[in-house]
C-alpha cells in the first residue's frame, strides 16, 4: 500500500514537472477573428470572412439571425487555419428574445470545407469536422434545453432535429444562455487531441468560466475553416456574435520562430555587408554633391529631428515657463492698477487742500465728489436690502401655504382626534415663523427705527393683515376641532 502511494506521488510530480517544462504559447490570429468595435467595414462585410443569408454585420456585432420566424444566416472564414494544429477560440455572444422559450439556436463550426446555408442551425448538413451547438428549443421533450452539445461528423451522418441529436452528440451540458444581462462567453480549446469547452453564465461583466465538457481522442481535420451560424423557427431569438477571437497554441518545441531568425546566418551576413556598402556609397555621393553644389547644401541640423519635435522634458519646461510668464504678466497688471489708484488718491487729496483763493471752489467740488469706495458701499447695501426683501417674501409664501393646507384639512373634516395634535404642531410652527418674521423686520429696520417711530409698530400693513387672517383661521380651526371631540371614532 505504501509503495503504491509513493508511485502515485512520483507520477504526479513527473506530470507537474513536465507541464512546467513544456509551457504553452498563445498567438492571436487576426485573419481568423473579428471583434467590436469596428467589427465590419462600411459596406457591411467582415475582413477575411464570408457573410451570407440573413446575417447582418455592424460595427458592434454580427447578427446571424434576427428575432423573426424562419430566418438563418452564416459567417465563414475564408482562410484555412494553417498556423498550428492546436487552437483556442474565445467567443462572446448574446441570444435572447421576448418569449420565455426561444428557437432554434446557434452553431460554432470547424470544418474541412467552407460552409453553406442549410438545415443544421443555419448551416449545411453532412459536414466534416466539429459542430458545437447552442440549442434553445426542446424538440424531443426531454426538458434538457437550453443546452450546449458537441457533435463530430465525417461527412456521412445527418443531424436529427427531432431528437436534438441525442444519439449523435458526443458530449453536452445544460446551460441557460438566453436573455442574460451580460454577454455569454465560451472558450473552446483543442490541444493534443483533447477538446475542452468552458462556458460563462453571463451574470457578471468579467467572465467566470465553468467546465462544460472535455473530450479526449478528438481528431479534427487539419487546415480547417472556422464558422458560425444561427437559425430561427416558429419561435425566434436574436443571435448576436460580439467577439470571435482565435489563438494558435504552441509548445516549446513548436514555438514559431521569428522572421529574423528564419534567415540563414550566411544570407544574413550577406545582407549586412550589402547594407554597409550602400551606406558608404551614399556618404560618398553626398560629399560629392556638397562639393559641387555648396549653395544647395543644407545644414546637418536640418536632419535633426530635435529641431522639429520637442521631447517630454522640453515640453514640460516650456509649459512651466509659459505659466510663470503669465503669472508675471498678471502681477505687472495689478501693480499698474495699484499705481493708478494711488495716483488718483494723491491727486484727490491734494485738491482738498486749497493752495490759492481761486482753487477753493475746485477743492470743494473735488471733496464733494462720489468716490469709488462709497459707490461700492452703496451697492453692497442695496444687495443686502434686496436679499432681506427676498427672504421676507419667502417667509410670507410659506405662511400662506401652511394656512391654505390648514383650511383644506378643516373643510375635509379631519380624522378624529389625530387632527388635534397635528393642529397644535402647525400652530406652534406658525407662531415660530411669525416670530422669525418679526425679528427679521426689526433687524431690517436698523438702529434708527426706534428713534423715528418709538410709539408706532414697525410691521407693514400687509404683514399685519396677514397675521390677523392667520389668527382668525387658527381660532376657527380650534373651535371646529373641539366641537368634533365627542364624535365617534372609527378605525
Amino acid at each position: 500500500m505504501t509503495s503504491t502511494r509513493v508511485l502515485l506521488v512520483l507520477l504526479i510530480v513527473c506530470i507537474v514537472a513536465r507541464a512546467q517544462n513544456n509551457p504553452v504559447f498563445k498567438k492571436f490570429e487576426y485573419k481568423h477573428s473579428f471583434r467590436a468595435p469596428n467589427l465590419s467595414q462600411r459596406d457591411g462585410s467582415i475582413p477575411f470572412w464570408i457573410v451570407s443569408g440573413d446575417a447582418i454585420a455592424s460595427g458592434e456585432q454580427l447578427r446571424l439571425a434576427p428575432s423573426m420566424r424562419s430566418r438563418k444566416g452564416i459567417a465563414w472564414n475564408k482562410r484555412a487555419f494553417v498556423e498550428s494544429e492546436n487552437f483556442q477560440v474565445d467567443i462572446s455572444l448574446k441570444i435572447g428574445g421576448q418569449g420565455r422559450v426561444g428557437a432554434d439556436g446557434l452553431g460554432i463550426w470547424y470544418t474541412s470545407q467552407l460552409g453553406a446555408l442549410g438545415p443544421v442551425f443555419g448551416a449545411n448538413d453532412f459536414w466534416t469536422g466539429m459542430g458545437l451547438f447552442l440549442d434553445s428549443f426542446d424538440n424531443d421533450g426531454q426538458k434538457n434545453n437550453p443546452q450546449v452539445s458537441l457533435m463530430l461528423n465525417d461527412g456521412t451522418r445527418s443531424y436529427d432535429h427531432h431528437t436534438d441529436g441525442s444519439q449523435q452528440i458526443l458530449s453536452s451540458c445544460q446551460r441557460d444562455f438566453r436573455n442574460k444581462p451580460y454577454p455569454v462567453r465560451l472558450r473552446i480549446e483543442y490541444m493534443k487531441n483533447v477538446l475542452t469547452v468552458h462556458v460563462d453564465d453571463g451574470m457578471q461583466p468579467t467572465p467566470r468560466y465553468e467546465l462544460c465538457m472535455r473530450a479526449e481522442n478528438i481528431f479534427l481535420p487539419r487546415n480547417g475553416y472556422f464558422g458560425v451560424s444561427a437559425a430561427t423557427g416558429g419561435l425566434a431569438d436574436d443571435h448576436d456574435i460580439l467577439d470571435f477571437s482565435v489563438f494558435s497554441l504552441f509548445h516549446e518545441q513548436q514555438k514559431p520562430v521569428a522572421a529574423a531568425e528564419q534567415i540563414p546566418q550566411q544570407e544574413k551576413q550577406k545582407y549586412d555587408e550589402e547594407f554597409e556598402r550602400q551606406m558608404k556609397e551614399y556618404e560618398q555621393e553626398r560629399a560629392k554633391f556638397k562639393e559641387q553644389h555648396p549653395d544647395k547644401v543644407k545644414e546637418d541640423d536640418e536632419y535633426d529631428p530635435n529641431k522639429y519635435y520637442e521631447d517630454a522634458t522640453a515640453r514640460e519646461l516650456r509649459l512651466i515657463y509659459e505659466s510663470q510668464n503669465a503669472i508675471h504678466q498678471v502681477m505687472q497688471n495689478m501693480d499698474q492698477r495699484l499705481a493708478q489708484i494711488q495716483q488718483a488718491q494723491i491727486s484727490g487729496g491734494g485738491a482738498a487742500v486749497p493752495q490759492t483763493g481761486g482753487a477753493a471752489p475746485a477743492a470743494v467740488a473735488g471733496g464733494a465728489s462720489f468716490q469709488q469706495h462709497e459707490k461700492n458701499e452703496v451697492i453692497t447695501s442695496l444687495r443686502d436690502l434686496t436679499q432681506s426683501v427676498r427672504d421676507m417674501k419667502q417667509y410670507v409664501n410659506e405662511i400662506f401655504t401652511k394656512t391654505y393646507n390648514i383650511d383644506q384639512k378643516i373643510q375635509q373634516g379631519g380624522a378624529g382626534g389625530g387632527v388635534d395634535s397635528s393642529m397644535h404642531q402647525k400652530v406652534d410652527s406658525l407662531l415660530n415663523e411669525l416670530r422669525t418674521v418679526r425679528a427679521t423686520q426689526v433687524q431690517t429696520s436698523g438702529p434708527g427705527a426706534s428713534s423715528n417711530c418709538p410709539n408706532v409698530s414697525c410691521v407693514s400693513s400687509t404683514i399685519f393683515m396677514l397675521i390677523i387672517l392667520v389668527q382668525s383661521v387658527i381660532i376657527i380651526a380650534v373651535v371646529f376641532v373641539r366641537s368634533k371631540q365627542d364624535k365617534a371614532k372609527f378605525y
